[in-house]
């Protein structure tokens, strides 16, 4: 487990799952992957981005040098969406939201996420318990 992940945890919280964006996010950035550095970016942003479902809360998390995260606790929650088009069917990813109580920028959203489907019942297993 990263250690930039594991900076983020509180005292006592436990990780449950962790989720990455699928390469399908890097789409515009990979046409060009002849030449090395587009291909580079896209896999150091792949590579650096985690969706984490611990014990108490979800985080996103995001960030190659700098470092950059956002979590919601589970009593906090309202609903969890997944908008998966045709083509996200067939090749496993979509987009996750996360609503919450208060809304707007305290949302997650986490787009082109691999399994997003069973993502999305870890988190409402989650805040049903």
């Amino acid at each position: 487990m990263s250690k930039k992940i594991k900076r983020h945890l509180h005292e006592g919280e436990e990780i449950h799952y962790i989720e990455q964006p699928s390469w399908f996010k890097y789409h515009k950035q990979l046409k060009w992957s002849f030449l090395l550095l587009p291909l580079i970016d896209a896999a150091l942003k792949k590579y650096s981005t985690h969706l984490v479902i611990t014990n108490s809360r979800v985080l996103l998390r995001h960030g190659i040098i700098g470092d950059h995260s956002k979590g919601v606790s589970y009593n906090n929650m309202t609903t969890v969406k997944v908008n998966q088009s045709a083509f996200g069917a067939m090749f496993n990813y979509g987009h996750l939201h996360v609503h919450t109580q208060t809304g707007g920028h305290a949302d997650l959203n986490f787009h082109f996420i691999k399994n997003p489907i069973t993502v999305k019942k870890h988190i409402e297993k989650r805040m049903r318990s």
